[in-house]
């Protein structure tokens, strides 16, 4: 209660000198005293918001850039296959594979093998591209990776 009394005491001492000073000025120097006190409170109170609206739209777009990138890189992930893949040839499963990477393959069979041949400016690609045939079923046996002019391209033999 004490503590409130004080506050209530500070805060009527300090309305006092301002009515004080006010009552000191003219009338056209209390209404610009007062036009200005009340302007400033107005302009302040925007600024604030203003701001804040900005960080907010700020944080937004963050949020949806962040989302974006979680979408791809849940499409780009490797995924498990259901269990009818096993029932798919192996240069089935390649171009499967291949048509979820959004990748073109050249691939030749010999002798039971694929020998396979792909290009991609993206590493990630590539290694989300064998994986997604190792989890299909198919070993690499053989696999060499070329960096050409801003491709890498990929050649291996699975079996």
């Amino acid at each position: 209660m004490k503590m409130l009394d004080n506050i209530q005491i500070r805060l009527d001492r300090r309305i006092e000198r301002i009515t004080d000073y006010l009552d000191s000025l003219s009338t056209r120097e209390r209404y610009m005293v007062i036009f200005t006190t009340i302007f400033v409170i107005v302009a302040a109170v925007g600024s604030a918001l203003f701001y804040m609206h900005r960080a907010a739209d700020t944080q937004q777009k963050r949020l949806n850039t962040l989302k974006d990138t979680l979408v791809w890189m849940q499409s780009n992930a490797a995924t498990m296959k259901p269990a009818d893949d096993l029932q798919l040839d192996a240069s089935e499963k390649v171009q499967r594979a291949a048509q979820q990477q959004g990748l073109s393959v050249s691939s030749q069979q010999q002798e039971g093998k694929i020998l396979l041949n792909v290009s991609h400016e993206n590493y990630s690609v590539l290694a989300n591209f064998l994986t997604q045939l190792a989890q299909s079923g198919l070993t690499v046996e053989k696999m060499e990776l070329i960096s050409d002019a801003g491709q890498i391209k990929l050649t291996a033999t699975v079996l």
